[in-house]
């Protein structure tokens, strides 16, 4: 890997970090969304990982390793026979979730103020770019390696896309902004995988 990319996606790392613990000055009042955990807290502890799981885990783009070992002990992806298969199953799953926030932004939109309706487009836009993307890596795996990678790197820039324009208007959107967070390790373990 290039140096100046391993800087770049080290300095993002580090700035969705802080940015993620920062708070944000207003809130958000027409949300009458429910509130649910975005990863279930697990009744049964999860099984020793594998040292392919653990060296991905443990990989330079991970900046939440319990997600990443949850994540990576889903059924499906204990018993997928190579990088290519596993990329397929956490892709799916991040698939999934996205258009769950879609649909959050959605009904927002749908009970926000003008304030909120400019950055909650802006946020769809990146979510249906995300959605898209998810769907190309697996594929993408198979041909080009590196487009698969460079793919999955525009996931974490749409996350840091709509928390930016989160934080530009001045508004608090906490539950996507927990979302956002969740897009981006999806990236990063996506970033490990194709790396």
């Amino acid at each position: 890997m290039a140096p100046t990319h391993l800087c770049l996606v080290s300095f993002a790392k580090i700035f969705l970090c802080v940015f993620s613990l920062s708070p944000l000055p207003t809130t958000f009042a027409a949300t009458t969304i429910p509130r649910k955990p975005l990863v279930p807290e697990a009744k049964v502890p999860l099984p020793k990982p594998s040292k392919v799981v653990e060296t991905i885990c443990n990989g330079d783009y991970i900046v939440n390793h319990k997600f990443c070992l949850k994540v990576l002990s889903n059924p499906e992806a204990a018993v997928a026979k190579n990088g290519i298969e596993l990329t397929k199953v956490v892709m799916k799953m991040a698939a999934s979730n996205a258009p769950k926030t879609l649909n959050i932004i959605n009904q927002m939109a749908s009970h926000g103020l003008p304030k909120e309706l400019g950055v909650l487009k802006s946020c769809m836009n990146d979510y249906t770019h995300a959605i898209r993307l998810f769907g190309m890596v697996p594929d993408e795996m198979v041909q080009d390696r590196i487009t698969a990678n460079y793919d999955i790197h525009f996931v974490f820039t749409d996350a840091l896309h709509c928390d930016t324009a989160i934080a530009a208007a001045k508004i608090q959107l906490p539950q996507i902004s927990a979302r956002n967070r969740l897009l981006c390790f999806y990236s990063f373990i996506g970033s490990e995988l194709t790396n």
